[in-house]
């Protein structure tokens, strides 16, 4: 079980068998969701997005950041845009 996992339950007080007995209905197939279809997966693979981590040095990010606050937006933007340009002069 991850870290996370057991933090959770420490915080909220449940044991093994609390969770066993939370997760039964879902896992027998009892389970109504109150509306809606389930989807597996990331939130964003339903929206036809996939997230992608990649690593820069320290003052290539600065500079993200710097060019993100004089444009007015989030540093996930300008390196969006910047690989859209990138690929547009690759075709």
């Amino acid at each position: 079980m991850g870290a996370n996992v057991k933090q959770y339950m420490e915080t909220h007080g449940l044991a093994d068998e609390d969770l066993d007995r939370m997760t039964e209905p879902y896992e027998c197939g009892d389970w109504e969701s109150g509306g809606g279809p389930v989807h597996v997966g990331s939130h964003l693979d339903a929206v036809g997005k996939k997230r992608v981590t990649v690593v820069f040095d320290a003052s290539t990010t600065q500079q993200v950041v710097g060019i993100a606050r004089e444009r007015g937006v989030k540093p996930s933007q300008v390196y969006r845009d910047a690989l859209v340009f990138y690929l547009a002069a690759q075709a």
